[in-house]
């Protein structure tokens, strides 16, 4: 009807073909893992049922298997009853970040590192958020602080900063801008922040990001050299310090002796967790200035410091083998040159945890390094069996790397086709998935 004047029916047949329907991918489904008692794991749908009906908040735990300070937080954190008394009336959900049922959620409330733990009010309203490893004591004082403010959500505080006079209400303007930051909403961040004292931290932080994001290097200079000048005492000075050391060298180089202070502290002070660090992550922090100053001896022997201080953490988990510290005491022995250790440490993980993605995918990442291809290859192999969603991506890209590396292009490109096969694609962006199967379509192409 060229006239458009009316719509017909009609009934056909369609002929589809190609990829599996979701159903039959198995690798979108995650795998059993241990939580403190009182969690519900993988279960969104259940929790917010439960929070409306109980008239209670919710607590939300995103973390990753592989993910070091996740590990701690369940292993040393959520076991103990000063826990246990600060969650008393919260529904506490788990969601693995790397399974599909988290994509939602994800994106929803725009997760971008981990652990990052949520609360939300009955109606799940963001109240709070916190990222990185807390300790007992400061996760206690985190739930206190967010039970205070359970009547003013988040997004209500960022509506009222957004009406009030850009050098009033500090305080609430500094937690709207740390939530945007948070959430990748760099230009946002600076709104809220606007010319408050309280929120200067914050201006200059995001400040920094949003220079980066747009590859402008003048103003992650400018960012860097004030938050270093104006916040000495802060526990990410070593890091911004590192960060310096690229652009601006000299300025970087006469910062040494204030980051080795800073470190030194900050890894004693009982407070380091509030920034959602431990005293080993401070020592990398160090290391890395170092390394990044080309001091290669006093590097390696920091990082050696830093994979006792994860050691210690170890000792204190109250698992037989400590999962968390033990990946980052592994990662550390690499960079300070104790290979054997870091073999060993290996071995002993993937002896205790042999069904699972962290430890095989960890093992053949360091093996590659050294280019000990068929052992890495045995590794990463293994790491792929064990591997879901984001995981199981992981560990096809390095077993393609593995192949390629032993001239075994043809298997690689089957590695990376049946991978790509079995994924699926989040509709959210924002999620990460996207950036492992860009990369994975990359190596493809590259063969």
């Amino acid at each position: 009807d060229d006239a458009k004047t009316f719509c017909r029916q009609e009934r056909f047949t369609v002929k589809v073909s190609g990829r599996k329907p979701d159903a039959a991918r198995t690798k979108l489904t995650p795998k059993p893992h241990p939580f403190a008692a009182g969690f519900l794991v993988n279960a969104p749908g259940k929790a917010v049922t439960l929070a409306r009906r109980a008239h209670e908040p919710i607590f939300v735990h995103f973390y990753g298997i592989w993910c070091p300070p996740c590990n701690m937080l369940e292993e040393g954190v959520y076991p103990t009853e000063t826990f246990a008394k600060a969650s008393d009336g919260f529904v506490k959900l788990a969601l693995d970040a790397d399974a599909e049922l988290s994509w939602d959620w994800k994106a929803r409330f725009k997760i971008g590192g981990y652990p990052t733990l949520l609360v939300l009010d009955e109606r799940g309203q963001e109240i709070s958020r916190a990222v990185g490893y807390r300790s007992p004591e400061s996760l206690a004082a985190f739930l206190k602080d967010s039970r205070r403010l359970m009547d003013e959500p988040i997004e209500r505080a960022a509506l009222a900063v957004a009406l009030s006079s850009p050098t009033e209400d500090g305080t609430r303007r500094a937690r709207v801008a740390r939530w945007r930051i948070e959430r990748a909403e760099y230009a946002e961040a600076l709104t809220a922040a606007a010319a408050a004292p309280e929120a200067r931290r914050e201006a200059l932080a995001a400040g920094r990001a949003l220079a980066s994001k747009n590859d402008d290097a003048p103003g992650v200079l400018a960012a860097l050299k004030a938050l270093v000048s104006e916040y000495p005492n802060d526990a990410e000075f070593a890091d911004w310090a590192s960060d310096l050391v690229e652009r601006d060298k000299p300025a970087a180089e006469a910062l040494e002796p204030a980051v080795r202070a800073s470190v030194s502290r900050w890894a004693a002070d009982p407070k380091l967790s509030e920034s959602g660090l431990v005293p080993g992550d401070m020592r990398a922090y160090e290391a890395s200035f170092l390394e990044s100053l080309g001091k290669d001896a006093e590097a390696k022997s920091v990082w050696s410091v830093a994979a006792e201080a994860y050691g210690a953490d170890a000792k204190a988990s109250r698992l037989k083998l400590a999962r968390g510290a033990n990946m980052e005491r592994a990662y550390c022995l690499q960079k300070a040159g104790r290979l054997d250790e870091a073999r060993a440490l290996y071995d002993s993980l993937v002896g205790a945890y042999p069904d699972e993605f962290t430890f095989n995918y960890g093992y053949a990442r360091l093996l590659f390094t050294q280019k000990e291809y068929p052992s890495a290859l045995v590794s990463a192999r293994a790491a792929v069996k064990a591997g879901y969603g984001d995981n199981y991506l992981r560990a096809a890209a390095l077993e393609a790397r593995v192949l390629t590396e032993m001239g075994l292009r043809e298997e690689a490109a089957k590695a990376l086709d049946s991978a790509l096969a079995e994924a699926a694609a989040p509709k959210s962006a924002a999620v990460r998935t996207h950036r492992y199967l860009a990369e994975l379509r990359r190596l493809r192409a590259e063969l």
